[in-house]
Parts: structure tokens; C-alpha cells; sequence
């Protein structure tokens, strides 16, 4: 069985690597995929359903690299904005856009969008190591979740939000976060819930535009706020240090890389339709509970991009292992990839790698590929958006615009309602006030992308159990994520508290 497997792997290599047209597609996708990412507004999902209708007259493995390629790109090109403007380009930038936008504000942006890109290029390389050898045993474990296994997950994620910095206001925080993801019509009975009468709310807020209001325009008010003024530091660096992380960086930073970030984006990747945006908030919530300097994450630590960039690429990646083996898509972006299959006339499932073995091992080979070549790609797209990111930051009023557009833009570009436009200005100025009265914005990020996965897992949960609520607490996997949430918890809080009673007792 494993002679069958390497061989069709180097057989998709071959075909991949010897067909013009499957690396021209990959080249154009992944460079279309930077720019889109890149974009505010533009997210992994939304090019990749844009590039959809034109991969139709392509053969079956062309089309589905193609839009892999795309997909792959725009999650690390969405960390190219969340650098320079504090907006995620993608969902799966969340986190970033913490750290990595007070480097920008130090002086460092160039530092950043290099650590962004090399983590990308290690989590997704990595994790498209692991998807192509091993697709077919990580199958087996994916089917092993069920939905009180999923809200443990959940769960656990939710429990660390508790840990962020502000504590009790991080925790309002996120639960205004779930409060905003309820609105609209309920997702099991279809009622609307929260609409106060406007049926315009029925849809509810996309999460685009919630994460537009939380992280862009408070930004902006805070910038004329202080009118029109910030101090930008003219950036030089040496091309090395804009390719590779220093040596003693690299080893500081290996454990919660490689022990925690990528561990987590496999795993959450292969989970079906949790999503590579649920991988980057859990392991950088973990990385920060066990770092040696917790309180200094968001503030512009350099670990604060290594982490959710390694996990969100490690997970897009193995978002792939649920699509291809079982049919089920691992996120949004995988459900569009997951009818391009069908729309070439393919039906996805375990068979895919005996009956059609050519396609599915030519597209996990070119998963792997796409990753590369985003990072060969990607220094002439960062140099225009380092150069562009510090003009606007030198002339205010432009970039004020600019942002404004842009999330006006994006907002609308979605679903073409004007009610997502209302809702990045009204959820801008919630963000603001909250803002200064020190409640941190990211918790209610998290909440919104959490929320609506936490409730649906819980009632899937009791519907198949017939309400008996044990069945959350009855399986070994369900037991042991609760287990180690709690140690996850305990651990670095003790940890804390007897730093601090051995530095007492040297004073």
C-alpha cells in the first residue's frame, strides 16, 4: 500500500511539474491570489469564488490546483494588510493584524510581512507535507469528531479568551462578539432572532464586515483623533534580513512553532468545516498562555505573527484532507473547491486515490507547490503594498481614505447589501468607544467566529443525543480536550505566580 502511494506521488509530481498549462495556472492563481489577499476586503474565500467560473474549461486537476493555488495565496496575502493597515485581507488574519500592526507602528513593517511570509511558507509547507503522505490515515482520525467532539474544541478556544489581556473586559468583549453572530435568522429553525423588526437583518452581519468595523475604522479615529499626525520611521533594511528571521529568533520562537502552531493548524485543518480562521485563534491564544513574556503579546512581539501564520497556513492545508477523502468541505474555501470537483465530475471520497488516483495526488502535489510558490511571489507584491503602506502612513488624510474606501468596499463587494456598510460604521464606533475605555477588540473578533460554531455544534450535539446534555462529556476525545484545556489553564497561571514569588524573594 505505501509502494502505491509514493509511486502516484512522484507520478503527480511529474505531471504537475512537466505540464505547462498546470504551472502556468499555478503561477497566474498564486500571484492573483497575493494581490487579492493583499486587497482589504478581498478575502481567501471571495477569489477563490471569483476565479470559479474561469477554471470551467480547464481539465479537472488544472482547475482544482488552480483554485487551491489562489485560496492558499490570499490566506497569506491577507496577512500583507493586516501589517500595514491593522486589516486582516482574510479571516484567517485575525491575529495577526495585532502584532503585526504595532510592528508597522514601531518602524518594523518590513520585519513583519518577513515573518509573516516565512511562517506562511513553513505552515503550509509543512502541513502539505503531512496532507500529501499521509491523506489517507488522517482521514480515519477526522471521522473520529463528532459534534461533542467539535465543541470541546470550541470550547477550549473559548476558555482562553479569559487569558487575553483586560481579563474580565476581554471576556464582554468576546461575548458581545457571539451576541453580534446570533443576529439574523436561527440556523436550525430558521426564526429570526435579534432583528428588532428590520428584516434587512435577516441575513445577518457578515463577518467581512464585522471584522472591517472592529479592526479598521476605530483604527482611522484613533489616527484623526490625534490630528492627523504619526511619526513614521523610513525603514532600511538588508535583503537578507527581508528573507529569513534571524538565527536567534528562529530558535526562540521553534517551540511554540513547531510544538504548538503547527500541531494545532493540522489538527483544526482537518476537522470538517471548522476552518483555518478557528486554527490561527487557538493556537495564538495557547502560544501566548505558554510564552515566557505573556503580557507583551499584542503589544508587537514578533512570535504574535509566527504563530497564527504558521497554524492558519498549516490549517489551510489540511483543510484539503476532509474535502478530497471524505467529501466534506474543511471551510468555506474548500466548499467551492469541493464544487468545482462535482462541477468537473468528480465525486470526492476516499475512492478518489484508487479510481482516480492521477487527479487526487496531482492535487495534493500541487497544494504542496502552491506554497512555494506564494513565497517566490510574494517580495514583488510586498514591496508595492511596503512602499504604498508607507505613503499613506506619511500623508494621513490619504490613508484615512483609503481605509474608509476600502471598507466600505469590501464590506459591499460580498453580498451587495447596503445593510453590511451600516454595519461596519456601526460596529466601527462600538469598536471605538470600547476601545477607549480599554476593552481589547480582538476578543470580539474571536467571538464572532467562534460564536455561530459553538452553538451549532451544541445543538447538532443534543439532537443526536435527544437532549441528554452527557454527551458532551462522555467521549474519551471530548474528555482529554477538557482535560488539557484545564491544564492549559492551570499550568502557566502557576507558573506565573511562583516567577513572581521568586523574584519577591530575591528583592
Amino acid at each position: 500500500m505505501m509502494d502505491y502511494h509514493l509511486a502516484n506521488i512522484a507520478q503527480a509530481f511529474i505531471t504537475v511539474l512537466a505540464n505547462p498549462l498546470n504551472m502556468g495556472m499555478l503561477i497566474f492563481a498564486s500571484f492573483v491570489g497575493l494581490i487579492a489577499g493583499a486587497t482589504p476586503g478581498i478575502t481567501s474565500v471571495a477569489i477563490t469564488a471569483i476565479l470559479l467560473p474561469f477554471t470551467l474549461w480547464l481539465p479537472p486537476e488544472t482547475a482544482i490546483i488552480a483554485l487551491i493555488a489562489a485560496y492558499t495565496s490570499a490566506v497569506y496575502g491577507g496577512s500583507v494588510s493586516a501589517v500595514l493597515f491593522r486589516i486582516p485581507g482574510s479571516t484567517e488574519n485575525i491575529m495577526t493584524a495585532l502584532d503585526g500592526y504595532e510592528l508597522t507602528k514601531k518602524g518594523r513593517s518590513g520585519e513583519a510581512l518577513m515573518l509573516s511570509r516565512f511562517y506562511s511558507f513553513i505552515g503550509g509547507f509543512m502541513g502539505g507535507i503531512i496532507v500529501v503522505f499521509f491523506t489517507p490515515v488522517l482521514a480515519d482520525v477526522a471521522i473520529m469528531f463528532g459534534p461533542s467532539e467539535m465543541f470541546a474544541l470550541i470550547f477550549m478556544a473559548i476558555s482562553f479568551l479569559a487569558t487575553f489581556e483586560g481579563g474580565v473586559k476581554a471576556v464582554v468583549s468576546a461575548l458581545l462578539g457571539f451576541f453580534l453572530a446570533t443576529i439574523g435568522s436561527d440556523p436550525t429553525t430558521g426564526m429570526y432572532r435579534f432583528t428588532f423588526g428590520l428584516t434587512a437583518l435577516g441575513g445577518g452581519f457578515d463577518l467581512v464586515a464585522v471584522l472591517l468595523g472592529i479592526f479598521a475604522l476605530p483604527e482611522i479615529l484613533r489616527l484623526l483623533e490625534g490630528r492627523l499626525k504619526v511619526e513614521v520611521v523610513r525603514e532600511k533594511y538588508k535583503l537578507r534580513e527581508l528573507m529569513f528571521p534571524g538565527k536567534s529568533f528562529f530558535i526562540r520562537s521553534a517551540p511554540l512553532v513547531f510544538l504548538i502552531a503547527l500541531p494545532i493548524g493540522w489538527l483544526i485543518g482537518f476537522l470538517p468545516g471548522i476552518g483555518a480562521s478557528t486554527a490561527a485563534v487557538v493556537a495564538y491564544i495557547m502560544a501566548r498562555r505558554f510564552s515566557k513574556e505573556p503580557q507583551k503579546w499584542g503589544t508587537g512581539v514578533p512570535e504574535g505573527i509566527a504563530v497564527p501564520e504558521t497554524a492558519n497556513n498549516a490549517a489551510a492545508m489540511g483543510t484539503l484532507v476532509p474535502t478530497l477523502a471524505l467529501g466534506i468541505p474543511g471551510g468555506a474555501a474548500t466548499a467551492i473547491i469541493l464544487g468545482a470537483l462535482m462541477i468537473h465530475g468528480v465525486i470526492p471520497g476516499a475512492w478518489i486515490f484508487r479510481y482516480r488516483a492521477q487527479l487526487g495526488y496531482a492535487v495534493l502535489v500541487g497544494a504542496l507547490l502552491s506554497n512555494l510558490m506564494f513565497y517566490l511571489l510574494a517580495p514583488a507584491v510586498v514591496y508595492m503594498f511596503l512602499r504604498i503602506g508607507e505613503f499613506l502612513r506619511r500623508n494621513i488624510p490619504y490613508l484615512a481614505v483609503a481605509v474608509i474606501f476600502f471598507s466600505v468596499f469590501g464590506a459591499y463587494v460580498i453580498r451587495n447589501s447596503v445593510i453590511d456598510i451600516m454595519a461596519v460604521l456601526f460596529i466601527g464606533l462600538i469598536s471605538y468607544v470600547l476601545g477607549r475605555y480599554k476593552f481589547p477588540a480582538a476578543p470580539m473578533a474571536i467571538g464572532f467566529v467562534l460564536g455561530p460554531l459553538a452553538e451549532k455544534y451544541f445543538r447538532r450535539a443534543l439532537d443526536i443525543a435527544f437532549g441528554d446534555p452527557a454527551v458532551f462529556i462522555t467521549s474519551p476525545i471530548s474528555q482529554f480536550i477538557y482535560v488539557a484545556t484545564a491544564i492549559a489553564i492551570v499550568l502557566p497561571t502557576l507558573y506565573s505566580r511562583k516567577k513572581a514569588k521568586a523574584s519577591k524573594a530575591v528583592e
